[in-house]
C-alpha cells in the first residue's frame, strides 16, 4: 500500500493532535486530584489542631492528633505520585509540541499529493 507524503504527514498530525488532547485532559484530572489531596491534608492538619491555626491562639485546649486524623507517611507519597503524573503529562505534551514542530518543518502542510 502505497502512502503519499500529504496522507502520511496528515495522520502524523492526527496522532500527535489526539496525543496532545489526551494529556490535555490528563493534566487536567490530576490537577483535580491534586486539589483535592491538599485539601484533604489541610483538612486533617486543620481539625487535628482543634482549630488552633485558624483562631490563631484563642482555641480552648489542644487535642493531641488521633491516629486516623495525623498525617502519614503514605499521604507524603500520595502527593508526590501526584506530582510525578503531572511532570510525566507535562514532558509528552513538550514532545508532542516537538514532533508537530519537526513534521511541519519537514513536511509542511500543501495541497499536492506526490506519491513516495
Amino acid at each position: 500500500k502505497i502512502y503519499s507524503r500529504i496522507k502520511a504527514a496528515s495522520t502524523i498530525r492526527q496522532v500527535i493532535l489526539i496525543g496532545t488532547m489526551l494529556n490535555l485532559f490528563g493534566m487536567f484530572v490530576t490537577l483535580i486530584g491534586a486539589e483535592q489531596i491538599v485539601g484533604l491534608l489541610a483538612a486533617k492538619v486543620l481539625t487535628a489542631q482543634g482549630g488552633f491555626g485558624l483562631l490563631g491562639g484563642a482555641a480552648t485546649g489542644f487535642q493531641p492528633l488521633s491516629v486516623a486524623q495525623s498525617i502519614q507517611p503514605l499521604d507524603v507519597l500520595i502527593v508526590q505520585a501526584n506530582t510525578n503524573t503531572l511532570l510525566s503529562h507535562f514532558l509528552s505534551l513538550v514532545c508532542c509540541l516537538f514532533l508537530t514542530r519537526s513534521v511541519h518543518d519537514l513536511d509542511p502542510p500543501s495541497v499536492e499529493d506526490d506519491e513516495r
